[in-house]
């Protein structure tokens, strides 16, 4: 599948440019993540990242020393790379058969990182937020 992202380095989207590429049926989802990282983790920090020439600019959520996750918006979605250390992942398989088929998917994939995991998960609709916000909230301290 070929993502729609904002790939040019040269030119920071806004939140306007945002919106607009998510389109109005991702748009309420994508809120609802950004609602959720602020709610569960007060203060957290965002910034906007350009990540690289192949997945283009992102937002990128900090709480305190703690990377939460990077959100790359796209045409009609956004990916989000989420990374877990080897306890959160262990704890993401004890709760793998809450996840919707795709997340299972992936987080049943083998990995060659021996200290932990990086999930891009394309995030579509509500189904896929679940998911989204069960392996966040592994990153609670």
């Amino acid at each position: 599948m070929t993502f729609k992202r904002f790939l040019d380095r040269k030119v920071q989207p806004d939140q306007a440019m945002i919106n607009s590429q998510i389109g109005e049926m991702v748009l309420p989802v994508w809120e609802d993540v950004t609602d959720h990282l602020q709610r569960v983790f007060p203060g957290c920090q965002s910034e906007m990242i350009y990540y690289s020439a192949q997945h283009g600019w992102g937002i990128r959520y900090r709480h305190e020393a703690t990377l939460l996750c990077t959100l790359f918006p796209e045409r009609g979605a956004f990916t989000a790379l989420i990374t877990l250390d080897p306890r959160e992942y262990a704890a993401a398989l004890e709760k793998i058969n809450f996840f919707n088929a795709r997340i299972r998917e992936i987080l049943n994939q083998a990995s060659t990182l021996s200290q932990g995991r990086w999930l891009w998960i394309q995030i579509e609709d509500h189904t896929d937020f679940v998911g989204l916000k069960m392996l966040l909230d592994l990153k609670k301290r």
